[in-house]
């Protein structure tokens, strides 16, 4: 499959996933309304690199807005977790746990880094919750399978591992398989509290210094 339909296939998966937090944001108030919204310009942003990507603007989709999609997940996670109030900690001290040689091999991709980033905040946050049901540990799953696609088309890109030519869109395939996940974790979630009549979103419980 061309890369170009890739991008249209995930474009409109990342839409669908959209639904659920715009219709939390209208519906729902204070703290949970910031946090939609925020997962909500995530997404959106991210709809608009797919769909730039889909019409061959590479420049402006892979060096802009893919990046900032990460950088307002980043954000998002911050906000989740109180980081900025509670903790003494910053995006820098994170990275720093991440192997010297793997940053070295990627340092020519700003939205892998920026991807490490945002992994290391939700690993922490679902460390902290104990549980694979949680939001956190799920969202690291995306953030993993997002990851190992881009890290499949960086290598590809500079010869590292080569690939046939049925094989080359393997990448973005692979980010195709996060956008799925993605669209139906948000989806099931949505369902699940609904059922259930509990919280989409898991309080997040940090322990007072």
């Amino acid at each position: 499959m061309l890369e170009t339909q890739l991008h249209f296939i995930s474009a409109v998966l990342i839409l669908l996933a959209a639904i659920v937090p715009i219709y939390l944001t209208i519906k729902l108030k204070d703290n949970l309304k910031k946090l939609t919204a925020i997962l909500s310009i995530f997404i959106l942003i991210h709809a608009a690199y797919q769909v730039v990507g889909f019409f061959g603007l590479n420049l402006l989709a892979d060096g802009v807005l893919e990046p900032l999609s990460v950088a307002v997940l980043i954000f998002f996670g911050i906000v989740y977790s109180g980081i900025a109030k509670q903790r003494n900690l910053s995006i820098q001290n994170m990275s720093a746990v991440w192997s010297p040689v793997v940053i070295l091999l990627l340092m020519n991709s700003i939205t892998i880094m920026l991807l490490l980033g945002a992994l290391g905040i939700f690993v922490w946050l679902a460390a902290r919750s104990k549980s694979i049901r949680s939001f956190q540990f799920q969202l690291s799953i995306f953030i993993i399978i997002w990851i190992v696609g881009d890290m499949v088309s960086v290598f590809h890109d500079n010869g590292i591992i080569g690939f046939s030519a049925l094989q080359s869109d393997l990448g973005s395939g692979i980010h195709l398989v996060s956008m799925v996940f993605f669209s139906m974790m948000l989806w099931l979630r949505y369902y699940y509290s609904e059922r259930s009549n509990k919280k989409m979103i898991e309080d997040l419980q940090l322990p007072e210094k």
